[in-house]
């Protein structure tokens, strides 16, 4: 990488693991649990990123009190179970590796994800140590979302953060509609969950670890 960006925010869930398996269990415990008719996978795959109250309101179309008793149900099932049902991207470790060796840079978490699930995650695969400081939803839903989270790091080092030197990477829409509200360069990867046309509008487009870490570092 040709000192493009002296920090890095990455996306967890469908950037640096493939937490599908575990997701959609409990996502479908949920929806045993609450009654609901079980849809296809192909439906389940858009609850993967944005915070999953939203997508139990806005996709499902339960009324605030039921979403709140599936994100309930889905945590009963996740917290213990379908947090493991999980694994890093091919060469992601090694990535990260590589990034955390430069002196002129910065990495960072950037998720959705409750912040304590993603910690236990990071520490999960012990690449926690790689990262820099680690920005996530709360459980409470004072910072809920991938704008919130991205305002939340920023916030911690204002007014020291050049925007204009920092790339968010995701796999999701909101991933890129968050660096663009905020004033960062996108990269959105198509290996995740998020197709080409949602992540088009992003600044950079890679399709595999490995053309990420092209990207980032140089090299073959």
């Amino acid at each position: 990488m040709k000192k493009m960006f002296d920090k890095i925010l990455f996306d967890l869930d469908g950037t640096i693991t493939d937490s599908k398996e575990g997701i959609l269990k409990s996502i479908r415990y949920a929806y045993e649990k609450m009654g609901l008719e079980q849809p296809e996978d192909d439906y389940l795959i858009d609850f993967l990123g944005p915070p999953l109250w939203e997508s139990f309101v806005h996709k499902v179309g339960l009324s605030k009190k039921d979403a709140e008793k599936g994100v309930a149900f889905f945590r009963e099932r996740f917290q213990p179970l379908g947090i493991y049902e999980n694994k890093l991207f091919p060469g992601m470790s090694e990535l990260l590796h590589l990034l955390s060796q430069r002196n002129d840079l910065k990495i960072y978490i950037a998720t959705a994800k409750p912040l304590p699930s993603a910690i236990r995650v990071l520490e999960y695969f012990k690449i926690i140590k790689y990262f820099d400081d680690i920005s996530g939803a709360t459980f409470d839903g004072t910072i809920n979302g991938k704008s919130q989270v991205i305002a939340n790091l920023i916030s911690k080092f204002e007014p020291d953060f050049n925007r204009e030197r920092t790339l968010m990477i995701g796999d999701r829409d909101h991933d890129i509609f968050g660096a663009k509200e905020h004033g960062l360069k996108s990269l959105g990867v198509l290996y995740g969950y998020g197709s080409m046309e949602e992540i088009k509008n992003a600044d950079f487009l890679v399709e595999s670890v490995p053309e990420l870490q092209k990207f980032l570092l140089g090299g073959k």
